[in-house]
């Protein structure tokens, strides 16, 4: 996968007052549960399209299989036919990989800069109406940086997987293919894997699925809503791992070291408890905030001014969007 800092220089994360103190107060960015974003449709979206895309796969597998065992067709077309069959055991192939992925995802988003310049400077007007409530603020991080600082979160904490990446939009085939094409050959070559059952060990048969588990993180995490794309979303997707008992046995048995497990914290917010992650709670690491724009708002230039003084010690440029939106 492509470093995102080769792509954008900067990243932009849109928020209000309190979102933006709370985030200076503490140094920390929080990656919220997947299920409670503004996007329904969030990491299930692609299933529906991996299925599509593996179907060809389960077919050949299908055909391998008649040729090899003639009386196997019978069986296929009293129990609906082959094209059934094939629809059927995509479908299943899928949803396994659902659920062996748990249920706990928790993401961060942020805009990639834009091609105009007057945005990257002023700030998306949508960003401001959708999240920044009275004026809103947007932090600009040097994308290098927070790349560091990731893997450094990722060698202290469990976790099962976590990646900084662009998103790939549902109109967008071209890019879905040049930029999930290897994640989805992985894939597609552990389906076809599966359908020699009796060639496979439970053994292999647990390793062919571990080798899909991070381009299957991949797929489905970097594909978005086409109505989402002037965002330009770029994204901190992670896994952190549940220690259970199984999981104390299994490294126990391999010999390996634990690291802790990530804390899950909860806020409220419209009544129901939302699941989240600290990233970077060390009271030891700065967050890589390059500038805060002051989003539009009548009072924008005294905001920028506090804003001014409280950050007086940093090099954290301080400048005001000039959209005309009266927030």
């Amino acid at each position: 996968m492509q470093k995102v800092s080769a792509v954008y220089d900067k990243l932009y994360h849109y928020t209000t007052w309190d979102g933006l103190l709370g985030i200076l107060q503490t140094q920390t960015l929080w990656a919220t549960h997947y299920k409670f974003l503004n996007d329904y449709s969030e990491i299930v979206l692609f299933r529906d399209k991996l299925i599509s895309l593996i179907l060809p796969y389960v077919r050949e597998a299908y055909e391998k299989l008649v040729k090899e065992s003639p009386h196997i067709e019978q069986k296929i077309n009293l129990e609906g036919g082959l094209g059934h069959a094939i629809q059927h055991d995509a479908e299943v192939a899928v949803d396994a990989q659902y659920r062996a992925l748990g249920d706990e995802i928790y993401i961060i988003s942020f805009c990639g800069q834009h091609k105009r310049l007057y945005i990257n400077n002023n700030g998306l007007l949508s960003q401001w109406r959708g999240y920044g409530a009275g004026g809103g603020y947007a932090l600009v991080f040097s994308t290098q940086k927070l790349e560091e600082m990731l893997e450094i979160e990722a060698k202290i904490f469990e976790y099962s997987a976590m990646h900084l990446s662009d998103l790939i939009y549902s109109d967008d085939e071209n890019r879905l293919k040049a930029r999930l094409s290897e994640d989805l050959s992985i894939i597609a070559d552990v389906v076809k894997l599966f359908f020699d059952q009796e060639k496979l060990s439970e053994k292999e048969k647990i390793k062919a699925s571990e080798k899909a588990f991070h381009p299957f993180i991949s797929c489905i995490s970097r594909y978005k809503h086409c109505g989402f794309c002037e965002e330009n979303e770029v994204r901190v997707v992670a896994l952190p791992t549940v220690l259970d008992q199984r999981y104390f046995e299994l490294a126990k048995e391999e010999g390996v070291t634990l690291r802790p497990e990530k804390e899950r914290k909860f806020r409220g917010k419209n009544g129901r408890l939302v699941p989240y992650i600290e990233l970077f709670n060390s009271s030891d690491v700065k967050l890589p905030i390059e500038k805060i724009i002051v989003g539009p708002n009548k009072e924008k230039e005294a905001r920028a001014a506090a804003l001014r003084v409280m950050l007086r010690n940093t090099k954290i440029e301080i400048t005001c969007s000039d959209i005309p939106f009266v927030s």
